[in-house]
C-alpha cells in the first residue's frame, strides 16, 4: 500500500505543475478555471464535512476533493494544451501567434 502511495508522487506532483499552467493559460476557458479555484477555496475553508481539528483523518478529504477537481480540470482542459503543458514548453505553431502577412517593397532613391 505505502509502495503504491510513493509511486503516485510524481503523478500528484505533475498534475499540481499542468494545472497550475493551465489554470494561468489564456486559451483554457474561464469556465474550466472554476475547477482548480474550487478545490483552493475547499482546502482553505473552515467548513468540512470532516473538520480538520484532528491531523490526517481531516485532510485527507481536502486532498481527495481536490485531486478530483484538479482531475477534472485537466481531463476537460483542451488535450492539446495538456500536452503541450506536460512537456514543458509552449508550442510556436499555434495559430494564436501574432503574425502579420505583408509585402515589403525598398525603393532605392540613388
Amino acid at each position: 500500500m505505502l509502495v503504491r502511495l510513493l509511486m503516485m508522487v510524481p503523478f500528484v506532483g505533475q498534475l499540481l505543475v499542468v494545472s497550475w499552467r493551465l489554470f494561468w493559460d489564456r486559451r483554457v476557458s474561464i469556465f474550466l478555471k472554476i475547477f482548480p479555484a474550487a478545490a483552493f477555496l475547499y482546502v482553505i475553508s473552515p467548513v468540512d464535512p470532516i473538520p480538520d481539528f484532528r491531523f490526517g483523518i481531516g485532510q485527507i478529504d481536502d486532498v481527495i476533493v481536490a485531486g478530483i477537481l484538479l482531475l477534472i480540470f485537466v481531463v476537460l482542459a483542451p488535450q492539446r494544451l495538456v500536452s503541450e503543458h506536460a512537456r514543458g514548453r509552449r508550442d510556436l505553431s499555434d495559430d494564436d501567434t501574432k503574425t502579420i502577412e505583408g509585402d515589403f517593397r525598398y525603393t532605392d532613391t540613388e
